[in-house]
């Protein structure tokens, strides 16, 4: 399975945001983070907040803040948010192609729903200071702990 680059690069701002010290954080501060630039960026957090994954400073500011505790928000579940606000309709495919691929799909899904933001930001933590963490196709899978 693999994931657009935007779901990918909306999974890192989500994971800096996680990371950022303090609870709320402007967009700017989390890009500079990841290294998106600013274009990417606004795609990324009108992604993210109609998913109801972050939500905006009520004061009008650039602040965002996650929406829920990053312990509990699964990232086979940031997944599927994220590219359903983007879906395109699917060709019509053969039925045997449609089962054996939404069970590789949801699959992948379960597995991604093991993790929380805080474990892979935990574990991206760990990779910037030296830890353990497995490497391998760059974006999420690299940040998957061993």
């Amino acid at each position: 399975m693999q994931l657009s680059l935007h779901t990918d690069q909306a999974v890192k701002f989500l994971i800096c945001m996680t990371q950022h010290s303090s609870g709320c954080a402007s967009a700017r501060d989390i890009s500079d983070m990841c290294g998106l630039n600013p274009d990417q960026v606004a795609d990324i957090v009108h992604d993210l907040d109609r998913c109801g994954l972050i939500e905006r400073s009520p004061d009008g500011s650039d602040g965002l803040r996650l929406r829920h505790d990053p312990a509990w928000v699964r990232v086979g579940d940031v997944i599927r948010s994220i590219e359903a606000v983007r879906m395109r309709p699917m060709p019509a495919q053969q039925p045997a192609f449609t089962e054996m691929f939404d069970l590789a799909h949801a699959a992948f899904m379960a597995a991604l729903n093991d993790y929380s933001l805080s474990d892979i930001a935990g574990a991206a933590a760990g990779n910037a200071n030296g830890g353990a963490v497995s490497y391998g196709t760059p974006g999420i899978g690299a940040m998957m702990p061993t």
